[in-house]
């Protein structure tokens, strides 16, 4: 009998990085973030989706704080890198694009706090960016996690489907100054939050067209 041959299908791509300048600009991005809850600067987009967290409008990149520049600039660096790698076989060689970044925010995060399942319409590549994770704790609890679901659904269950219905969803447990990178129409959470310590994130929208059409120019 011939070896199997698996054939993986529509794969869903994320990615991971870490700043390496973190620590050096974590304390004004948090202070920014405080500075816009205090000034009553909030979206109130979706209320009813998420419960005991701050969620500033979405223009956070657009805020006066050398230390946000620095962060806006590594985040569009890293976005393009997971674009151009998911795109590799489909952009020819030598194409230039652009990131935009057209949406950014910031989520204060206080005890009981969480956001339902939703995804980040109007947009190809987002972001979550963490600031400070606060009190998630050991690397095997789930609280305050980003919950992210398999977009792949069967109507029908069975022991032949136990490889679809056994991996509904990935939990992403993050470090301070790491970022998560997703296709924008994947369907993700923040789980319930439990700690004394605020959990604070930065979340991106961005599209990628060519250069002529948008703000940063980059080169694959």
């Amino acid at each position: 009998m011939q070896p199997l041959n698996p054939i993986p299908l529509w794969p869903v791509l994320m990615y991971d990085f870490q700043w390496d300048d973190h620590d050096q600009h974590r304390d004004e991005i948090a202070q920014v973030c405080y500075d816009l809850e205090s000034k009553k600067h909030v979206s109130n987009v979706a209320p009813d989706a998420k419960r005991g967290l701050y969620e500033s409008g979405f223009d956070f990149v657009s805020t006066d704080s050398p230390a946000v520049l620095a962060f806006s600039h590594w985040a569009k660096q890293c976005l393009f890198r997971a674009a151009a790698n998911a795109n590799k076989p489909y952009w020819p060689a030598g194409m230039n694009v652009s990131v935009e970044i057209h949406e950014s925010w910031c989520h204060i995060t206080r005890d009981g706090g969480y956001h339902d399942m939703h995804a980040h319409p109007g947009s190809s590549w987002s972001a979550i960016y963490y600031v400070d994770t606060g009190d998630m704790g050991a690397a095997e609890d789930k609280n305050g996690v980003n919950r992210f679901y398999n977009p792949n659904h069967c109507a029908y269950a069975d022991a032949g489907m136990a490889w679809v219905n056994r991996n509904t969803s990935i939990d992403f447990r993050a470090e301070p100054g790491m970022m998560v990178v997703f296709p924008s129409w994947l369907q993700h959470s923040a789980v319930v939050y439990r700690g004394t310590t605020d959990r604070i994130v930065i979340a991106l929208n961005c599209r990628i067209t060519r250069a002529d059409m948008s703000s940063v120019s980059l080169s694959i």
